[in-house]
């Protein structure tokens, strides 16, 4: 985890993290609930205290690779 003693989620981060994170679940087809948004809030949060800090940045971070690119 990234987090230093500085960096403190305030009430618009959280908005913002919120929102990042219900777009992401709706592109994805996600059903709230389920274990993977779990997971995905936590990378959002580790990602914003990284210094990441716009909503398009968020959920171009959060884009799964296409591994067959990889290949």
């Amino acid at each position: 985890m990234y987090s230093t003693a500085f960096e403190a989620l305030e009430t618009a981060d959280l908005d913002l993290l919120r929102t990042v994170l219900e777009d992401v679940r709706l592109d994805r087809g996600i059903v709230a609930p389920d274990g993977s948004l779990d997971e995905l809030a936590c990378d959002l949060v580790n990602l914003w205290l990284a210094g990441f800090r716009g909503s398009e940045e968020l959920k171009a971070m959060l884009k799964p690779i296409d591994l067959h690119l990889c290949q």
